[in-house]
């Protein structure tokens, strides 16, 4: 299959149709005969021509490949369209191997250093997940992340100074900005990190703010104003956490029902879940499972097809410890609370612990 072959059958194939899509995928044929005639196409004003609408399907099938070629055009169709290709698949999502970073990484660079927009966000979190500390990328590559970044953050800054009304996506951005800045090492990033530490930022921003600052051994600012919102202390307490840094958090101000009630919280406002914080949330008890304290509360939101309260568990959480860390058996079936709701809550809890057990055998 020629490069023009593909950009035609693009225009025809049901992208949607994973059955057809999988047939469209197999027919391309891109070897070391006809590289240069597909990189020459690919890199000039007739890429413009393929179909943007259903290229994302094709990128996300050709990610997952083993063919080494096949994914060299994966990333080249990247490279060649990331200004203009309307929306990408969560690439970020799918596992990728050391090899296959390797033909990546030029892709991730060039990407996250000419755009600044969703795709580039994909390139972001792809290097977070699979290497936070950039310890794959060598100097060289290094320092163009480090360009780019120094070059995002002070467009965010003069957007920050000449806007009156902050739109949403810019605080997505800056999250994975910093986050993305923390191992870069550089004064000037540094700087920039510390002029924005003085913005009025939403929560997000400025914990990735502390967690840039913690790491990087800096003076922490602001913690006070994070430690009154109540219920996002669970992602405060996390990073402290992770961090290896939980003496640095006064501990004293945070009692761990809070963190669990954060962390029902949380649960909650997942889409797939109740989709916002409950308007009221109440704390009904504890019980112990397996050795680790578990949270039961009482919720109800007027906007939920149940209008009655219903319960929830939080947890398990160590016993006598201030921790974020828990044995994912938070949970609700969204049933209204019974006379009995402890027996009802372990219920929640034997049903995770189900869950756990064959999400594990699967895997």
């Amino acid at each position: 299959m020629s490069y023009i072959k593909f950009r035609d059958d693009l225009k025809k194939v049901n992208v949607k149709d994973k059955e057809e899509l999988e047939r469209f995928i197999k027919s391309i044929d891109i070897n070391q005969d006809n590289f240069d005639d597909w990189v020459d196409n690919l890199f000039n004003d007739d890429v413009k021509n393929l179909d943007l609408e259903k290229l994302p399907y094709v990128i996300d099938s050709l990610y997952k490949t083993d063919d080494k070629l096949l994914f060299i055009l994966c990333c080249m169709l990247i490279e060649a369209t990331c200004e203009d290709l309307p929306f990408i698949t969560p690439l970020e999502n799918y596992p990728v191997f050391a090899a296959k970073y390797q033909e990546l990484k030029h892709t991730l660079v060039d990407v996250y250093s000419h755009v600044d927009n969703g795709i580039a966000n994909c390139m972001a979190l792809i290097i977070l997940n699979k290497d936070p500390e950039l310890k794959l990328f060598n100097e060289e590559e290094k320092e163009a992340l480090i360009e780019a970044t120094i070059r995002k953050l002070g467009d965010i800054i003069y957007y920050l100074d000449t806007t009156q009304e902050i739109h949403g996506s810019v605080y997505d951005d800056l999250e994975l900005i910093i986050d993305l800045s923390i191992y870069m090492k550089n004064g000037e990033i540094l700087n920039l990190i510390n002029k924005l530490s003085s913005y009025n930022l939403n929560y997000s921003c400025k914990l990735f703010i502390l967690k840039y600052k913690l790491i990087n051994n800096m003076k922490l600012t602001g913690l006070d104003e994070l430690l009154n919102n109540k219920d996002e202390i669970t992602r405060l307490v996390s990073i402290f956490e992770n961090c290896g840094a939980l003496d640095k958090l006064p501990v004293g101000k945070i009692t761990q029902e809070e963190i669990a009630r954060s962390n029902m919280i949380r649960w909650l406002e997942y889409p797939t879940e109740l989709g916002e914080a409950p308007e009221e949330i109440e704390l009904l008890g504890t019980f112990i499972c397996d050795g680790n304290v578990c949270y039961m509360y009482k919720f109800k939101n007027s906007n939920f097809r149940i209008k009655e309260y219903m319960l929830g568990v939080s947890g398990g959480y160590e016993k006598d410890k201030i921790t974020a860390r828990n044995t994912g058996w938070t949970f609700s079936n969204f049933e209204e609370i019974k006379d009995d709701y402890t027996a009802q809550a372990k219920g929640l809890v034997e049903q995770m612990k189900s869950h756990w057990k064959n999400y594990n055998s699967e895997m």
